[in-house]
């Protein structure tokens, strides 16, 4: 079984990611859809399906009662339309192994943005879709999760409490670098055993 491979947007969170995984399992894949669509495709082309996917890095809190370097690990992802979202089947096992690791986690739907959301409103129209968290890779990624173990892990660097433009900003980056880091680490060894219920084996025979 390979180890996992991390899916990060940014190079700031590749680094903090690298520092716990190790810079073989991080792959950058930039901001936004239209990269991590592009990244999605490549890596349906050239991954052994036998490998987990992690698509790791920070995200927006939609909800209240959450700090910034909290984890949110998605249940399903979604975009803000009325596609359907998809579900994420080793979001328990993740967050237990995560929990496990002394971090604070919700399993909870995370929705996907084409542009930052930031603000009451923007915050209050992206969470009427249910999801805890916003940020804007994960829907176009998750395809791959036809084809993989498939989980998605976001650091939390903003909040309703603590918004992303406010002098704050610095130490919540900090924060957020440090649980990065550690949710890297506790996962770089994660090793499912099934794939939509058949085991890996089979998979990669097939």
């Amino acid at each position: 079984m390979s180890e996992p491979l991390f899916l990060v947007p940014l190079g700031l969170e590749a680094r903090a990611v690298a520092h716990g995984a190790g810079a073989a399992n991080v792959e950058r894949i930039g901001m936004g859809p239209v990269k991590s669509t592009a990244a999605r495709v490549r890596l349906a082309r050239l991954a052994s399906k036998a490998r987990p996917i992690v698509v790791l890095g920070v995200g927006g809190g939609l909800v209240t009662g959450m700090s910034p370097g909290d984890v949110v690990v998605g249940t399903s992802v979604q975009i803000t339309s009325q596609e359907p979202s998809i579900p994420l089947a080793y979001a328990p096992e993740v967050a237990g192994i995560l929990r496990f690791a002394g971090l604070t986690v919700l399993e909870a739907p995370i929705i996907s943005s084409p542009k930052i959301v930031s603000g009451e409103d923007e915050r209050r129209a992206a969470a009427a879709f249910g999801a805890a968290a916003v940020d804007m890779e994960s829907y176009w990624c998750a395809p791959l999760s036809a084809q993989h173990p498939f989980a998605v892990v976001r650091v939390l660097l903003d909040t309703p409490e603590y918004e992303l433009f406010s002098p704050r900003i610095p130490a919540t980056v900090v924060r957020a670098w440090k649980s990065l880091s550690h949710v890297a680490r506790s996962l770089r060894a994660w090793s499912p055993v099934t794939l939509n219920g058949v085991t890996l084996t089979e998979v990669g025979e097939a």
